[in-house]
Formats: structure tokens, sequence, C-alpha cells
């Protein structure tokens, strides 16, 4: 009854009444349709193992791996698109309250599948500024770079850390084990050997090394950063030092309770195995003529007076087996003797 009162200007206008409404409806969907996508985009770990850790769903939907070029080295490194589920929980980075998102960034707003090439994750500015700006500007960085050397990225110490690798196979990725595990305590203790290698052999010379190399690498058995520091180490002789003079009995007061400075004195890293320590010990003596400072520096080296102790053990070793084997051999030789003559032990 009521459209049948209306005239034509009427419906007009209840018509543009109608578009305003329909209009604004369409645009509150769309702001609303916004604002829900963004609110939901933070999706949980167990969305993005859909894909990553199935090879095949992996695979149908872009690739299993992927070519990229490391930043900072410059090095072509294959990265696989793989999650081992197992092998993340158990990593640092697997923890209840971390997620992907958290280093991807650029997958916060999406669902489902998104772009192939996501952007570099820059863990050293996202999450760990502190301790990266403060191996940037140690005393250890700046006398690499005087002498040539590439300082190594967190990567190069942390394995697996930015390119999904660890030293369990490519197919592990993210898995960084606890700083404090016995895994990484291993790594770290061959990632610094990689570049000092005399005093890793050295190290190993050393009941802490020789421990660490039967595979026992928990935290009872100290290695490289638990004396020396992780990001800002400093020279032995600097006295600021971790193994400086007025901070080594605090450092090794954390294990051997009752430290002192007599136990101190203890050799950390022995040469008496090395080749080169007798040759510059020799080398030393034939030029005490022309150069008397090198056999005083030999003299204040607490090495020489270990190297005196082993040199005296080996030898006292040597002489009572060498004596011992003769003695055995000559025996042996006389019991043949004997049995050849016919003679009759009992008469001996």
């Amino acid at each position: 009854m009521i459209l049948k009162n209306l005239s034509k200007g009427d419906f007009r206008e209840l018509k543009v009444v109608n578009g305003k409404r329909f209009l604004i409806s369409l645009l509150s969907l769309l702001v609303f349709s916004l604002f829900f996508h963004v609110s939901v985009g933070a999706q949980e770990n167990s969305d993005c193992l859909q894909c990553h850790e199935n090879a095949e769903m992996c695979g149908d939907f872009g690739e299993t791996k992927k070519a990229r070029i490391d930043p900072e080295t410059g090095d072509l490194e294959i990265v696989s698109m793989i999650v081992d589920q197992e092998a993340f929980a158990t990593s640092i980075h697997g923890k209840d309250d971390f997620y992907c998102i958290d280093c991807h960034g650029d997958l916060e707003e999406s669902e489902g599948m998104h772009n192939l090439n996501l952007k570099r994750v820059d863990c050293a500015t996202f999450c760990h500024d502190d301790p990266a700006a403060s191996y940037r500007d140690s005393n250890h960085v700046k006398l690499m770079k005087e002498k040539g050397f590439s300082p190594p990225t967190c990567k190069g110490c942390h394995i697996g850390l930015a390119f999904h690798q660890s030293t369990w196979g490519k197919e592990r990725p993210m898995f960084v084990p606890y700083a404090d595990g016995p895994e990484h305590r291993k790594m770290t203790i061959n990632t610094c050997g990689n570049c000092h290698k005399e005093h890793l052999a050295s190290y190993k010379n050393n009941f802490h090394g020789q421990v660490a190399a039967l595979g026992v690498t928990t935290k009872e058995i100290p290695t490289c950063a638990d004396c020396h520091g992780s990001h800002d180490i400093l020279n032995s002789s600097n006295p600021d030092s971790q193994m400086g003079i007025k901070n080594r009995i605090e450092v090794c007061g954390k294990c051997h309770i009752g430290a002192d400075e007599k136990f101190v004195m203890h050799i950390e890293h022995p040469r008496i195995k090395e080749i080169g320590f007798y040759k510059s010990l020799v080398s030393n003596l034939l030029s005490f003529k022309n150069f008397p400072e090198g056999l005083k520096k030999v003299g204040k080296d607490p090495n020489s007076y270990l190297m005196i102790v082993f040199v005296g053990y080996i030898g006292l070793l040597t002489m009572l087996f060498s004596k011992f084997g003769l003695h055995s051999l000559l025996t042996w030789f006389r019991e043949i003797m004997d049995e050849r003559k016919g003679k009759d032990k009992d008469h001996e």
C-alpha cells in the first residue's frame, strides 16, 4: 500500500538512498576485510610446516631447494626449503614462543602461498644487535682486518644460523643448537681451530683438549670461548683479557674452586709435542752469540721447563723399555739356543 502511494520522484529518491547505503556497506566490508586479514596474518608455525615439512607439497607450490648468494662472503649456497620439524624443535629457534614470521617478517601479512623470493633475514640487527655490535667493534675483528683476513660472519661461528644449514646436513634447516649444548660447544672448538690451528693442536695436548677430543664437550670441559670470551675477544697479553693476569684467577675459578696465583701458572697450550718449538729452541741456542735475547726469551717461556720434564720423562721410559726389551730378547734367544743343544730346562 505504501509503494502504491509513492510517486516517480519518490522512487528516484529511494534508489539514491539505497545506492548510498550499498556503497557505505561495501566500503565497510572492504575495511573490515582488510583489518581482519591483518589480524589473522600472524599464522602459527604449523601453518608454515604444512608445506615446508612435505617435500612433495613444497615442490608442487614452489621448489624444494633454492640457490642464493651470501651477501657478506659472496659464496653461492644451495638452501633447502624443507624443514625437519624434529630438528627444528630441538634448536634454539624452535622454542614454543618463537614463530617463523618473527624472522621472515614479510610473511606476516600473507596466508598460504607467498612470494618465493623473501627478504633476507638480518639476524644481527633484528634480534642479536648487542652481540653483533660488540663483535664488529672488537679488537679481534680489527686485528683480522689489519692482517688482511676476512672476519667470520655470525653464520661462520653459529653454524646453520642464516642459511638453513648445519653440520648434520643441508636438509635440516635452522638447526642452531643451544650455546650451552655439547654440539654447539664442539662447533666452537672446530670453528676457532680453523684459523688458530697451532693453538688447536696445543689445546689438544692439554687435559681439557684431550677430554674434548674424546667427544666430551659438556660445560664441565672448557672450550675456547669459555676461557677467551666469545664476541669481545682480547689477546691474552692484554690485562683486560679474560686470560689477563688480573682476570685469569676468576675465569679458572669458575670450574676450579679455590684457584690461586700458583694454580693459574698452568700451561693451557703446551707446545712440547710441536716440532717447530724444538726447531726454534735449537735455532736460539746456535745464534746465542749474535742474538742473546732469543735464548733469554726461551728461558722465560714456561714451555721450556715443561719440555725438560717431558724429554726427561720420555727418555726414562725409553731407557726402561729398551733395557726390558733387550733383556726379554736375550732371554728368548738363550732359550732357543738351549733347545737346539738339547739341554733340559730342569738342569739349567
